[in-house]
């Protein structure tokens, strides 16, 4: 469809910059304004007839999808790592117009955005990952001060016992043991919080308490796959899904030969919970661990074998949150042993 505005649409958290296109590429004008509801409101309200915009994924993108979608005929939320790099002088103006130009010819690679409650499950996801992570780093930083004076801490033990920060031969090393002690104890607390947080959300939306039905998820993993893909019907079969969670990779070619494989452009986080998944599922008896056993029976690798798993949970992510029935273990073993060949089965 051919619109009459083209609008190209350079964010930032203090400054939005709009450059507007028409169909035969023709810069038609352009505007700088506050990041500010009511100002962007009016330069789009402003535009008269069928249009168009485009923004980079930032911090600000949601916000804005929301607040304009209702505004425009079409809205779309790129990728900028997609987009073609330009040898121009960098400039908000230049970006806006590139943007403007990349939507009229239709060469965007867009990103996913809704106006769904549970987009905001992300930002909760989000704040837990960065809290491990620092927690991880300052349980790094407390070990090292014991490493430097060849005294070896074992278990998760050593985080919670004062007494053992008195080992420590420098006053100075005690005294920084203490604040990260004491930082880990406050860390610690916030993590329990957010796991209170998500399994209050277990009860709160069937999504995540269909993904906890099957083998390997339990609440904070439930939320984070539910947090990041929001709506199972984003993807088309289960291989887009895999492709979207790292879990296959692409084949490439050229000149009618193999030259190699790369790893789909996926979302990391994603394949980082059906990793830990995979081996949840592993330590109990399911048809994830037989079919892991039969695997590793028949000669594949352990690394192989788990990414099978894996690929199979994520199969049945996709197949119990569109059909809204809980896991049935013992269903997905028959349809296995339906859709094998006869010779297969006898083997």
């Amino acid at each position: 469809m051919e619109y009459k505005y083209y609008i190209g649409l350079d964010a930032h958290s203090r400054t939005c910059t709009f450059a507007v296109m028409n169909g035969r590429g023709r810069v038609l004008g352009r505007q700088r304004v506050p990041t500010e509801e009511r100002a962007l409101l009016d330069v789009v309200r402003g535009l008269r007839g069928s249009k168009a915009l485009v923004l980079e994924e930032t911090t600000v993108s949601h916000w804005l999808y929301v607040l304009l979608k209702g505004e425009v005929d079409k809205l779309i939320v790129c990728n900028p790592v997609m987009n073609k790099k330009r040898s121009k002088a960098k400039t908000d103006f230049l970006d806006a117009v590139e943007l403007a130009d990349l939507l009229r010819v239709d060469r965007l690679e867009a990103v996913f955005h809704v106006d769904d409650e549970l987009m905001d499950l992300r930002t909760l996801v989000s704040g837990h990952e960065d809290l491990v992570q620092e927690l991880t780093r300052c349980k790094n930083r407390y070990k090292a001060l014991f490493r430097k004076s060849a005294l070896h801490l074992s278990g998760t033990a050593a985080y919670s016992r004062p007494e053992a920060i008195e080992q420590l031969p420098c006053q100075q090393q005690r005294y920084v043991a203490r604040g990260l002690m004491a930082q880990l104890e406050l860390l610690q607390a916030q993590k329990k919080d957010y796991e209170k947080k998500f399994k209050a959300n277990a009860k709160k939306y069937k999504a995540i308490r269909l993904v906890m039905s099957i083998p390997g998820f339990g609440p904070v993993l439930a939320n984070k796959i539910v947090g990041i893909v929001v709506s199972p019907h984003r993807f088309a079969n289960k291989g887009k899904f895999f492709a979207y969670a790292s879990l296959v990779k692409h084949v490439q070619k050229s000149d009618g030969r193999v030259t190699g494989k790369r790893q789909a452009n996926g979302c990391k986080q994603l394949k980082a919970v059906f990793r830990i998944a995979s081996l949840a599922a592993l330590s109990s008896d399911n048809a994830f661990r037989r079919k892991y056993d039969q695997m590793r029976m028949q000669g594949a690798s352990d690394r192989t074998a788990r990414q099978a798993v894996a690929r199979a949970q994520a199969a049945a992510v996709l197949g119990v949150w569109k059909s809204g029935k809980k896991y049935n273990d013992k269903h997905r073993e028959l349809m296995q042993a339906r859709s094998c060949p006869k010779n297969m089965l006898d083997s």
